[in-house]
């Protein structure tokens, strides 16, 4: 058993946290945990994507056991650098490790990790909240761990994530501060990131993530990987909180542009969503696109220059490949909409907490002393809303998601930034900071992303531009309802003109 898994509760969270704050990997040394992993297996796996990886666990160069011991042991060389995960699951994913004898899923015996919001059996859900106390243990997995599991994945990780989801930034009371492997003084966002930082830093080559207002893009675009949010309902998702608006959707973060695409197609099969399936992407299309620009964010913000000149690089790159680029504009009353976007996510943070209630037996005192501040004044402010409020800007949003998608009668992709700046340094949004600050330090940071959550439609970011600091920068390309297939062909175009997956971090664990 390792280390850090006999620890009891307490101190295994205080050692999580202590490495997070600390940002070092002094805090231990890595031989402390060093396990039995076989050098070949290790330098085999360490650079290839997910793919690359089940194929040779399939054609047995390389055993799911030893896929799984070398991924554990890049994690230990990081752990205390990035402090990605919550909790390791390592003892049980071994166990399944020495137990697959079957490799006809599509990422048999393949390592991976999942985001502390799914239900995965046996285990408690730490929502990056203290309120881990009491959440009781997941019976049974969830709608997506079990397409996961299906596929033929490993989990032996959970990993952290903004309190609840709530916020862009990785840094909570619970669970300490997860750093970004291009510059430890910067946040890998959120609300995925402990998932986007373990990808960067090299622990595994994909990992999911979910997203419900740019939780899978805004770390994508911050930890320069592959972030793609799909179309509502086109993957197995457990229901929302708000019954009459489901904002959140699960997928992955990547290194390239085939582990999202083969795992979307692996995690789609058997589920009956309400498009025709996607099926697997292979590579580009031969089809020339019309891309229409949005330069200025939904409040009419523009971004830093540093994003401006990632957006005017793209849009360089897609004239020179023959696509069509022309400026664009909201369709819709963008900041009207931000106002009833802002409410609704009120209310959802409102009935959240009504769950949690229900969910562990907690009085609303105690609930309190438990979260944040932040995520307390979301949920009391959810609960102010009148009822008939509430009803009058969830009834709008058919309005403005009708609008925009009256757009691609135009248009084949509307592109634009993911965030206004390039990563925030750790401390500058987080949900101890009084709510007036953190408001104000939002709205001039997470600008874009917010659509496609509230209209189901799909959106990636792709990791087109480094500042000459080294921070990456996504941009973001969203497409018609269900039309996933044009962004990855897409994707896969603008990889082969711009290959990023070599690009390592200083943060990379298979250098150490």
């Amino acid at each position: 058993m390792d280390p850090i898994d006999i620890l009891p509760e307490y101190a295994r969270r205080h050692f999580l946290k202590q490495a997070g704050v600390a940002g070092i990997g002094a805090l231990i040394p890595a031989a402390a945990f060093a396990g039995p992993v076989t050098p070949g297996a290790a330098s085999v796996s360490a650079e290839m994507d997910a793919t690359a990886l089940a194929e040779a666990i399939r054609a047995r160069k390389i055993s799911p056991l030893e896929a799984l011991d070398a991924a554990i042991a890049r994690a230990r060389t990081v752990l205390p650098d990035i402090n990605c995960f919550s909790e390791p699951l390592y003892e049980r994913a071994r166990k399944r490790a020495r137990a697959t004898t079957d490799f006809s899923a599509p990422f048999a015996g393949v390592p991976f990790l999942i985001k502390d919001e799914e239900d995965i059996a046996g285990t408690r859900r730490h929502f990056g909240s203290r309120l881990d106390k009491v959440t009781p243990v997941s019976t049974q997995d969830g709608p997506m761990v079990a397409a996961i599991a299906r596929a033929g994945f490993n989990v032996f990780a959970r990993t952290t994530m903004s309190e609840f989801g709530a916020l862009p930034t990785t840094e909570t009371l619970g669970y300490g501060i997860t750093r970004n492997p291009w510059a430890l003084d910067r946040t890998p966002g959120g609300s995925s990131g402990g998932s986007a930082a373990a990808v960067t830093a090299g622990i595994v080559p994909m990992a999911h993530a979910a997203d419900g207002a740019g939780s899978i893009r805004i770390p994508a675009s911050n930890c320069g990987l592959v972030g793609l949010k799909p179309s509502r309902g086109r993957v197995p998702d457990a229901p929302g909180h708000l019954a009459q608006l489901d904002l959140v959707e699960p997928l992955c973060v990547s290194r390239t542009v085939r582990d999202t695409a083969n795992f979307l197609a692996a995690v789609e099969s058997g589920w009956k969503a309400p498009y025709p399936p996607v099926g697997r992407v292979e590579g580009p299309s031969t089809r020339r696109l019309r891309v229409g620009f949005l330069l200025t964010g939904l409040s009419g913000a523009l971004p830093d220059q540093a994003v401006i000149r990632a957006v005017d690089a793209t849009s360089g790159l897609l004239t020179s490949l023959g696509h069509k680029v022309s400026e664009a504009y909201w369709p819709f009353d963008s900041k009207a909409f931000l106002a009833d976007f802002t409410q609704i996510y009120m209310l959802e943070g409102a009935q959240l907490k009504r769950h949690l209630l229900s969910l562990t037996g907690l009085d609303a005192r105690q609930l309190a002393e438990l979260i944040e501040p932040a995520s307390a004044a979301i949920g009391a402010m959810g609960d102010l809303i009148p009822p008939a409020g509430a009803m009058q800007a969830l009834g709008r949003v058919e309005g403005y998601a009708s609008a925009y998608f009256g757009a691609f009668d135009k248009v084949d992709v509307l592109m634009s930034a993911v965030l206004l700046k390039p990563p925030v340094k750790i401390g500058d949004i987080n949900g101890s900071l009084p709510l007036g600050t953190l408001a104000e330090r939002l709205n001039a940071y997470a600008d874009f992303t917010m659509p496609q959550n509230a209209f189901g439609g799909p959106a990636i970011s792709l990791p087109m531009h480094w500042t000459p600091e080294g921070l990456p920068i996504g941009v973001q390309f969203a497409s018609r309802l269900g039309d996933e297939r044009t962004l990855l062909e897409l994707a896969f175009e603008l990889e082969q003109a711009l290959p990023w997956a070599k690009r390592h971090p200083p943060v990379w664990a298979p250098a150490r």
